[in-house]
C-alpha cells in the first residue's frame, strides 16, 4: 500500500521541491557559508569545536531538503503546519547529527572488515615468489563489494528510521496532534520505507547511469569536455564569461534527479506519519480555520418599562370593559 501510494505523491513534492529549488539552494549556500564562518572564528579557540560545528552544518544541510518535502506533502494532504522554516533548523541538526554519525561508523566498520578479511591473504600473497599485483584484485573485490552493500544498507536504515520523526518535525506537530516530540516514533513503518529508501537510491544511480551513457552515445560528452576546458579561463579572465548551457542543463538535470529521489523519500514519510495517525491526529484546513469558533450567545430580550399599581388596575379595567 506504501510503495502504490508514495510515487504518485512523490510527483507533488517533486514540483513544489523544483519551484523553489533556486530559493533552497541559495538558503543552504548561506546556511552552510554562515556555518563555515562560526567553525572558523571558534577554531581559533576550540579546534574541536569547529570540527563539531562544521560536521553538524553539513549534516544538517543534507536533511533540511527532506524536512521541507515532507512540510509540502502533508501540506498537499490537508495538514497545516504549526511551525515556521525557521523551526526546522534545529530538529535538521538533531537529525543530521544522528545520519552523520551513524554513516560514519558504518564506513568505519566497512573498512575494518575489508582491513580484517584481507590483511592475512595479502601478507601470504606477498611471500610468494610468484607474487604479482594482479593476484591480489580477487582477495580485494569480494570484501570492498561487503562493504559497500554495509554502508548502502546502513543508510537505508538510518533514513528509513527517521522519516516519520522527520515529518513530525517538519510541521511541529506528532500524528496524534500532540506538540512535536524529538525522536518519537523512531522506526516508526520501518521495512516499507527501507525498501522505499533503497529503491529511491537505485533509482537515481540507475537513472544518473542513463543519462551519462546517453551523453557518451549522442556524441555530447565532446561539448561537455571543450565547455569544461573554458571554464578555468574564465574563473582566471583569459576566457569572455558566457553561459555554458550544456554544463549548466546537465547540473540542473543531476539537481532534479536528485530532488525526485528525495521526494519518493518525503513522501514514504508522510504515509507513515499519516498512518500513525489515522486520518484523526493531523489538525487539516488553514491555520485560520483551526481556531474553535465560539458559540453565540443566545439573544436577550428586553423587558419594557415597568408599570405603576394604578396603571394596572386600569389596564385591567379597560379588558373587563371590552370583554
Amino acid at each position: 500500500m506504501l510503495f502504490a501510494q508514495a510515487f504518485p505523491m512523490s510527483f507533488s513534492i517533486f514540483w513544489r521541491l523544483a519551484l523553489v529549488m533556486p530559493v533552497m539552494l541559495i538558503g543552504l549556500f548561506i546556511y552552510g557559508f554562515i556555518g563555515g564562518l562560526l567553525g572558523l572564528l571558534i577554531g581559533l579557540l576550540f579546534p574541536a569545536m569547529s570540527f563539531i560545528l562544521t560536521f553538524l552544518v553539513s549534516a544538517s544541510s543534507a536533511v533540511i531538503p527532506i524536512l521541507i518535502g515532507t512540510r509540502y506533502g502533508l501540506h498537499s494532504m490537508d495538514v497545516w503546519p504549526s511551525n515556521t522554516i525557521k523551526g526546522l533548523i534545529f530538529p535538521a541538526i538533531a537529525y543530521g547529527a544522528v545520519e552523520g554519525v551513524g554513516i560514519t561508523l558504518a564506513i568505519a566498520l566497512s573498512a575494518g572488515l575489508v582491513l580484517l578479511t584481507t590483511s592475512s591473504d595479502t601478507m601470504q600473497l606477498t611471500e610468494t615468489a610468484e607474487f604479482s599485483p594482479q593476484y591480489l584484485e580477487p582477495w580485494f573485490a569480494v570484501p570492498f563489494l561487503a562493504a559497500l552493500l554495509i554502508c548502502f544498507l546502513a543508510i537505508c536504515a538510518i533514513r528509513a528510521s527517521l522519516l516519520v520523526p522527520i515529518a513530525s518535525a517538519s510541521i511541529g506537530r506528532d500524528p496524534d496532534g500532540m506538540k512535536y516530540t524529538p525522536f518519537r516514533h523512531f522506526g516508526a513503518s520501518f521495512w516499507p520505507l527501507f525498501g522505499l529508501v533503497a529503491i529511491s537510491f537505485i533509482g537515481m544511480a540507475i537513472v544518473l547511469s542513463g543519462v551519462l551513457i546517453a551523453i557518451f552515445v549522442t556524441g555530447a560528452i565532446d561539448t561537455l569536455v571543450a565547455e569544461a576546458q573554458e571554464l578555468p579561463g574564465m574563473i582566471s579572465g583569459i576566457n569572455d564569461i558566457r553561459p555554458l548551457w550544456s554544463l549548466i542543463g546537465l547540473a540542473v538535470l543531476y539537481v532534479l534527479i536528485g530532488l525526485w529521489s528525495f521526494s519518493i523519500q518525503c513522501a514514504g514519510g508522510v504515509l507513515g506519519y499519516l498512518q500513525l495517525g489515522n486520518g484523526k491526529s493531523a489538525t487539516k484546513g488553514p491555520a485560520h480555520a483551526q481556531t474553535p469558533r465560539q458559540p453565540t450567545p443566545p439573544p436577550v430580550t428586553k423587558s419594557g418599562p415597568k408599570m405603576t399599581n394604578e396603571e394596572l388596575r386600569a389596564l385591567r379595567k379597560s379588558r373587563e370593559f371590552r370583554d
